[in-house]
């Protein structure tokens, strides 16, 4: 193959992967509420500070009790399971994976992330025996 033709393949290719991340981040968009909440593979028994949270142009609106929280995120949905980074207005990154099906209740989003950014990010949504793995599932409202 031409040279030329090897950097316009290539550049599609990077064009085709923004835009299936952007139409993935589309199609989050919208206010959820927390279903469930897993750490080390059990339900927590503490209630969660995250009351609700919207997706909106690229970033998470995280309502707490008292005060929102604003975090930028991005999404790759060419992995399996998809990856999501979220970096917080502090430049805290937090790596993830996601999961996002329709069901009969609606959307649910599916989030598993290491605890505080403390280690790699998950391989699964089990999180079975990693004490530091959470995950949480959403339901668009």
């Amino acid at each position: 193959m031409r040279p030329v033709m090897v950097v316009a393949v290539l550049a599609l290719a990077g064009f085709t992967a923004r835009a299936d991340e952007k139409d993935a981040a589309k199609r989050l968009e919208g206010t959820y509420e927390v279903v469930e909440v897993l750490v080390a593979g059990k339900p927590d028994a503490k209630k969660d500070e995250v009351k609700s949270f919207e997706i909106k142009d690229g970033e998470l609106i995280i309502k707490l009790d008292k005060r929102n929280e604003t975090a930028k995120f991005t999404l790759d949905p060419s992995k399996k399971p998809g990856h999501i980074d979220l970096t917080s207005k502090n430049d805290m990154k937090i790596e993830g994976i996601y999961e996002a099906k329709e069901t009969d209740k609606g959307l649910e989003l599916t989030i598993a992330f290491a605890h505080g950014g403390k280690s790699e990010r998950p391989k699964d949504f089990k999180g079975q025996g990693e004490s530091d793995t959470v995950i949480k599932l959403f339901r668009k409202k």
